[in-house]
C-alpha cells in the first residue's frame, strides 16, 4: 500500500497535466522555529511545502513536523484538486497522508479522503472554501491496528492585509464504521495561523494546532521564521 501511494503522488505531480495547454505556477514554502505543547514540552517546529497550480488544477505537497524530546508529531500530506466539470466554484479533491502522533497514541496512520469542495470566494484578499466527503484510514492506534471510515467536513479561510495574513482550517471526521473496544476515533482538527511579512519572502509566523478526540486532546503552539517564493519549474 505504501509503495502504491508514493507512485500515485509522483505521477500526479509529474504527468497529470498538459504543459502546452496550461499556464503552470509553482511555489515553495518553508519554516523553522520552536513549538510548545500542553505536556508541557518545548520542541522543534519544521514545515516544507510545494504548490503547483493551473487554471483548472491544484496540487499540494506538505510536510509538518513537531519534534519533542519524548514525543513526535509528523504528517506528510498530498492533495490534488480540479475544477468539477464546467463549474468554476466547485472542485473535486483527493487527499492522502501519513501521520505519526505519539501524544494521541497514533504510532502510524495511513489516511485517504475525497469529495467535493465549494469556493465561497477567491480574490487577492484571500479565499474561503467548504468541503464535504468521505474518509478512510488504517491506523496503529495504541498498538492496535484499526481500519476506520468517516464522514468528513472542512472549512478553510485565508485573509491578507498588507503585511499581515491569517489562516483558519477546521476538519471534522465523524466515524461511521463500527466502533471497537469503545474506541471512537471521531475527531476535530483545528489550525490557526497569523503571519507578519517583514520582507518580500520572509515572515514571522505564529499559530496553534489543536486536535480533539474522545478522552484525548493534543494542542501545540508554534512560532517560526517563514519563507515563500516562486519556482521556475515547467513540469
Amino acid at each position: 500500500m505504501k509503495g502504491y501511494l508514493l507512485i500515485f503522488v509522483f505521477t500526479s505531480f509529474v504527468i497529470g497535466h498538459e504543459t502546452l495547454k496550461e499556464k503552470i505556477k509553482w511555489k515553495q514554502y518553508s519554516r523553522l522555529g520552536t513549538v510548545f505543547s500542553e505536556s508541557p514540552q518545548l520542541g522543534f517546529s519544521g514545515y516544507a511545502r510545494l504548490k503547483r497550480t493551473t487554471k483548472f488544477t491544484f496540487k499540494d505537497l506538505r510536510l509538518f513536523s513537531h519534534l519533542y524530546k519524548n514525543n513526535t508529531e509528523l504528517k506528510l500530506r498530498y492533495k490534488s484538486s480540479q475544477r468539477f466539470l464546467s463549474y468554476r466554484s466547485i472542485y473535486s479533491f483527493n487527499t492522502l497522508y501519513y501521520e505519526k502522533n505519539l501524544i494521541l497514541g497514533v504510532n502510524l496512520r495511513y489516511h485517504i479522503n475525497q469529495g467535493l469542495g465549494l469556493i465561497v470566494n477567491d480574490n487577492k484578499q484571500g479565499n474561503t472554501t467548504i468541503e464535504s466527503g468521505i474518509a478512510f484510514d488504517n491506523s496503529d492506534y495504541l498498538n492496535t491496528e484499526q481500519k476506520t471510515t468517516y464522514a468528513r467536513s472542512a472549512l478553510s479561510f485565508d485573509r491578507n492585509f498588507r503585511s499581515i495574513s491569517t489562516k483558519l482550517e477546521v476538519d471534522y471526521f465523524y466515524q461511521i464504521s463500527e466502533i471497537f473496544d469503545n474506541t471512537n476515533l471521531s475527531r476535530l482538527e483545528f489550525l490557526n495561523e497569523f503571519e507578519w511579512v517583514f520582507s518580500k519572502r520572509l515572515g514571522l509566523l505564529m499559530g496553534l494546532n489543536w486536535t480533539m478526540q474522545k478522552n484525548r486532546t493534543s494542542s501545540s503552539y508554534f512560532i517560526t521564521i517563514s519563507y515563500k517564493g516562486p519556482l521556475s519549474w515547467v513540469i
